[in-house]
């Protein structure tokens, strides 16, 4: 489904920034942050920061877009795809950190145990943190002198598809 039958699907009108931004999140092959997503989106069509978050917020309120928190505290975004609908995992690399979605499962996670009666869950968030077969390959960074621990890297140019 292109980008325009998405929005249609999901009583969204498809306005020429909206479909910039979901085939800007296309483009990426991991979970790219609000910054990186700007920048992709900005090589198309004229977008502030302030619009960009607005349109997100609109397509994940309208479950076009997920959202979901990397190891380092930024939001990572992603399309929601039927068969990944309602859950899918991610992969976090605590040196790159670069989020990638990992395939869609047909497991639903079951009801958590102690969860009180009249509670509802809605949502579940699971994200594998740990190195990416790039980073895995790759020397580390460098060393925090202080504390002795690496020191993710910033950005490789290239990045291989994550293993659990």
């Amino acid at each position: 489904m292109n980008a325009r039958e998405q929005l249609d699907a999901h009583g969204v009108e498809a306005t020429p920034r909206r479909l910039a931004v979901l085939e800007g999140l296309a483009a990426f092959p991991h979970a790219p942050t609000a910054p990186e997503l700007l920048e992709e989106v900005r090589k198309t069509v004229h977008l502030d920061k302030v619009t960009l978050y607005r349109t997100l917020d609109l397509l994940v309120e309208a479950g076009i877009v997920g959202r979901h928190p990397g190891g380092d505290g930024l939001l990572r975004y992603c399309l929601v795809h039927e068969e990944t609908r309602p859950f899918h995992a991610h992969f976090y690399c605590t040196r790159c950190r670069r989020m990638s979605c990992l395939p869609a499962t047909s497991t639903i996670p079951p009801r958590p145990e102690g969860l009180a009666e009249g509670m509802t869950a809605e949502r579940v968030e699971v994200r594998f943190d740990g190195i990416c077969n790039h980073c895995g390959d790759a020397p580390s960074s460098g060393s925090d002198s202080q504390s002795g621990s690496t020191t993710p890297a910033r950005r490789p140019d290239t990045h291989g598809a994550p293993r659990p």
